[in-house]
Parts: C-alpha cells; structure tokens; sequence
C-alpha cells in the first residue's frame, strides 16, 4: 500500500468551507481522483482532527489467488486505521474502496470478502474505540467513473445509514445512492 495522504472532499470549483475533511490511506487508485482531485497538499494537524471520513484505496493485484491477496490488503488496510482512529475522534465513516482487475472473473467473490472483513473490523471499533461507525465497502474497477463514485461517498457520509457496515459492487450503485442498494439487500 502506498503512503498516506490527506486531502478534502472536492468538487471541479474545489472545497467550500465547511466540507468535512477525508483522510485517504492506502493505493492511489484511479477510482478515487476525483476525491483528491483539488485537495490542498498541505493543511494543518488541527484540520485533520476534524476529519470525519476515512477512505481506504486497496489495489488488487492481477495473481493467481486473487482471494488470498484481498484478504492480505484488507489485513493491512485494518492495521493502517488502527492508529488513526485513536487520533481522529471525529471521524464516523470508513470507506474501503477495492479495485480489482477488469478481468476478475468474480467480483461477488470480492464483495462477499470484503463483506466478512469489515463486519469484523466494525466490531472491533465499536469495542476498541467505543463510538458508532459506518463501515462501507464498494468494490470497484477501471471502468468505474471516478465523479460518481464521489457523489456516492457524499451521500453517504451526508444521510444517516440504516445500516453499520455494507459491501457492494460498482455495478450495484452506478445508477442509484449506496442507501438504495442496502436497503435492496436488506429486504
């Protein structure tokens, strides 16, 4: 994974005041450009403290055992938060955006992983840190259209969630908010 980077939610105009901060960990993908697009490269450490969303960017790489290599960079998106978490009291939306390749012949496979691994690590937070997070998984691939993946992130971090945690594909909320296809999924 790469090293972390911090940024605001942006928009093409940049960010208006009062946006809530994004801290973004992990693999630069380009998925997420849009978010990162017209952050400033520097801000201060009392910005950061505002910060109430995480987004974690996790590249698949192109192996014979796809799973396996989920599984390892979900373990090392979990140990990136821990220490975050502890110094980001204000943060209440993680975001785990997993980018495998085009070719992947089984994206549910993907979903259903990444689904076990943020109920677990949702859990673990609720324990640890003693506050109410919405854990969302989405996982995504080259063709995914970075602007819209940003509209989906601000709905979400802008609405209440019924649900804790949710896992998704791209494909599933191309068209519709990440709400939508919770609530779909929890009927």
């Amino acid at each position: 994974m790469d090293t972390i980077r911090h940024t605001t939610r942006s928009s093409p105009a940049g960010p208006q005041p009062g946006q809530a901060r994004l801290l973004l960990y992990g693999d630069s993908l380009d998925s997420l450009a849009y978010l990162a697009a017209a952050a400033p490269h520097s801000h201060g450490a009392l910005d950061d403290r505002r910060a109430r969303t995480m987004i974690v960017g996790i590249r698949v790489p192109d192996t014979n055992h796809p799973r396996q290599a989920l599984r390892s960079q979900l373990r090392a998106a979990h140990d990136i938060l821990t220490k975050p978490l502890r110094t980001h009291p204000l943060v209440r939306h993680i975001f785990y955006i997993v980018e495998v390749p085009s070719d992947s012949p089984t994206p549910d496979r993907a979903v259903n992983a990444l689904s076990a691994a943020i109920c677990a690590h949702h859990a673990e937070i609720e324990m640890r840190h003693g506050r109410d997070i919405c854990i969302t998984g989405i996982v995504t691939t080259c063709r995914t259209d970075p602007e819209a993946l940003a509209e989906r992130v601000d709905q979400r971090v802008t609405t209440t969630p019924l649900e804790s945690h949710y896992a998704t594909s791209w494909d599933q909320i191309a068209h519709r908010s990440i709400a939508a296809a919770a609530a779909e999924a929890l009927l």
